[in-house]
């Protein structure tokens, strides 16, 4: 009484739980000597087994029978003591089930498998949960944009394709680095403390930022960083994801160039010219320093365009720009300020030597033979910022010293 009690309970402890079990003859069609009441979640009456209505082979969906069969044959013959598959089993709704089957090999004296002692498990959702973390991973490598995974430390576990085919590292040479192996301008140490005051905090931090690639090469990311969170809510991953804007950022730049630049000689404009000039009154205001103003025009330049031609006038512009480009320094600013008149502002410069750059591009103008005009010349006021002074003062000093510098006979510098 005590062991069929102990069997009774084992076999209603079986129904109530998710594996099934089966006990069938390893014989065509295996029949069930024993199939678990809980098979019955698949659609199916145990009975129906028992009488050979239906059997494995009514089941197993059509791609998946044979490979199973020929396992179970070739791990019979092998002398292998168990054998599991995953396979999809059709459920009485007609659709199908994944389910990892496990069987247990029951051999004779002779070694010869007479019965097959088998588990089931409907895997379904776990298949699932595999299927969408491949899709995702299938995604994140073939996706355009590029991704970075890091620790928390901020080393990177995972980069994807796109990431590598656009820096030219390989993955051995980007896993177990930080990012900043691509020499970001997140190395900026202001940039970085935003950064990771940002996605610490648990907030999404995004900007545009410019990293250099393998071979030295620069380009433009517009890049989000996500926090990831166990399920403790402790920060556990950073997930970056760019795009490279370098196309727009290029575009973006030439607009802008395209507004501050004059379109003949290349040089910035006037509209440009009055911001720096702005801006850097404000900076000798509040911090000290102090800046040239040059103005100059060319002398008889009416004659010019009466004698040979607009074009020829213009041309006659265009050189001058390239010749006194050449002659200031990468933080001074030139531009046209209008018609034949040109405005130097050069940084940090004294008033003597604001003078004597004013006399190189007055002496370097006159030396040079322009192709159809022989010699030109110009006339040159030059000044400097005073703290403290209006913008019309400034300009008033160097009008003054160009009418001068006119007055005097042309083509001389003249210092106010």
């Amino acid at each position: 009484m005590r062991v069929w009690n102990l069997h009774h309970k084992i076999l209603n402890l079986i129904n109530d739980s998710e594996t099934i079990v089966f006990y069938c003859e390893y014989a065509p069609r295996w029949p069930v000597l024993f199939l678990s009441e809980n098979f019955s979640a698949f659609g199916y009456a145990p009975e129906k087994f028992y009488a050979q209505e239906v059997s494995y082979q009514d089941l197993i969906h059509p791609n998946d029978l044979a490979g199973l069969e020929q396992a179970v044959a070739e791990q019979a013959d092998s002398g292998a003591p168990y054998l599991s598959k995953r396979v999809r089993l059709r459920k009485s709704d007609q659709t199908y089930a994944w389910i990892d089957i496990r069987l247990t090999f029951e051999r004779d004296d002779a070694d010869r498998v007479t019965h097959l002692l088998g588990k089931i498990m409907d895997i379904t959702e776990s298949v699932k949960s595999e299927e969408q973390v491949n899709l995702f991973a299938k995604v994140i490598q073939q996706t355009a944009d590029f991704v970075k995974i890091t620790d928390k430390a901020g080393y990177l576990v995972f980069v994807n394709q796109a990431l590598m085919d656009k820096t030219g590292y390989t993955e051995q040479e980007l896993i177990g680095k930080t990012p900043a192996v691509l020499k970001s301008e997140m190395q900026d140490q202001e940039k970085a403390k935003t950064l990771w005051e940002t996605i610490l905090s648990g907030e999404v931090y995004h900007n545009r930022i410019m990293n250099r690639c393998k071979d030295g090469s620069t380009y433009y990311e517009e890049t989000t960083i996500s926090p990831i969170f166990n399920r403790d809510g402790e920060i556990e991953y950073f997930v970056s994801t760019g795009k490279d804007v370098s196309e727009q950022v290029k575009m973006q730049q030439e607009l802008n160039d395209l507004a501050m630049k004059d379109a003949l000689t290349g040089l910035w404009n006037r509209r440009h010219l009055t911001e720096v000039i702005d801006a850097e009154m404000k900076r000798i205001n509040r911090y000290g320093g102090r800046f040239g103003m040059i103005m100059f025009d060319v002398d008889y330049f009416k004659q010019i365009n009466d004698d040979f031609g607009h074009d020829i006038g213009d041309e006659t512009l265009v050189q001058i720009a390239k010749i006194v480009q050449k002659l200031v320094s990468e933080t001074d600013y030139i531009g046209r300020w209008g018609g034949e008149e040109f405005l130097l502002i050069a940084l940090e410069l004294d008033a003597s030597l604001t003078a004597k750059l004013a006399e190189k591009i007055r002496e370097a103008i006159e030396e040079f033979v322009f192709p159809k005009v022989g010699q030109v010349t110009v006339s040159l006021g030059a000044t400097v910022y005073h703290k403290n002074e209006t913008e019309a003062q400034l300009f008033k000093r160097a009008d003054e010293a160009l009418y001068l510098a006119k007055r005097h006979g042309r083509n001389r510098v003249e210092v106010y």
